[in-house]
């Protein structure tokens, strides 16, 4: 039994090892050519990309982008990976066809607008909202990620996830059981998952992501993208993001 035991642990550090060792999926990249003089919010994606470890957002995992309430930077960050995705399914295709492309959108408040998602370059036709009532956000989270059929899953906890000034740690709590789902759901993929927080919100612990991005706006001009947390360790410091001519 000691034998079966041993060779048991052995043989799970092997594969733990061994996953270690596989080549990591190609990042998402947040930066498409849309010319050389971009300005404001259609600038944002290309300057966090530029700043992130592999230079763009991890594959295969959850990756938290963390900003505070109504600044917005988030959604643009987040529709960027979009039309990411839905460009590379079309240099695939060698076509203007999405196949393959289809990304989702958690969204409980209402808050993303058609008119501003394809001014940003995705496909609508390829795009999936829901809007489920709080009391079903998690599940249908959990249930979009486990039909493996979005390339991107955009999940807006903004207004779903407690509230700004109190979060109750059982909340928070059982939204770390969902994001351990979610993770599950498209682990050793080359998919991505993007979950929409409130910065400041009071968490009393944190949520097991893959990567956290944290972008605050100390003054008008000016944004600071930190990565606070990544499944490789490499965490950064505050970098500032010039946005002067952004409204």
């Amino acid at each position: 039994m000691r034998n079966a035991a041993l060779e048991s642990l052995l043989a799970s550090k092997t594969a733990s090892i061994s996953a270690e060792l596989a080549p990591r999926a190609k990042p998402l990249s947040l930066s498409r050519d849309r010319g050389n003089f971009l300005t404001g919010d259609a600038a944002l994606p290309a300057a966090v990309s530029a700043l992130l470890p592999d230079g763009g957002l991890l594959r295969g995992g959850v990756v938290e982008i963390a900003t505070a309430r109504g600044l917005g930077k988030a959604t643009s960050l987040a529709l960027a990976a979009c039309a990411s995705a839905q460009a590379e399914a079309r240099q695939r295709g060698g076509g203007v066809a999405t196949q393959g492309a289809w990304c989702g959108w958690v969204d409980s408040t209402g808050s993303l607008h058609a008119p501003f998602v394809e001014s940003q370059g995705v496909d609508l036709a390829r795009l999936l909202i829901v809007r489920p009532p709080v009391d079903k956000f998690a599940k249908v989270a959990v249930r979009m990620a486990e039909s493996r059929a979005f390339s991107v899953l955009v999940i807006d906890t903004v207004g779903a996830l407690g509230d700004h000034n109190r979060l109750r740690s059982d909340e928070v709590g059982r939204y770390a059981t969902t994001v351990r789902r979610l993770s599950l759901a498209i682990e050793g993929s080359d998919r991505t998952i993007v979950l929409i927080t409130d910065l400041w919100a009071h968490r009393p612990m944190v949520l097991p992501v893959a990567m956290r991005i944290e972008i605050e706006r100390p003054n008008v001009d000016r944004l600071y993208v930190r990565v606070g947390k990544d499944r490789f360790g490499r965490v950064t410091s505050k970098t500032a993001v010039s946005i002067a001519e952004s409204a």
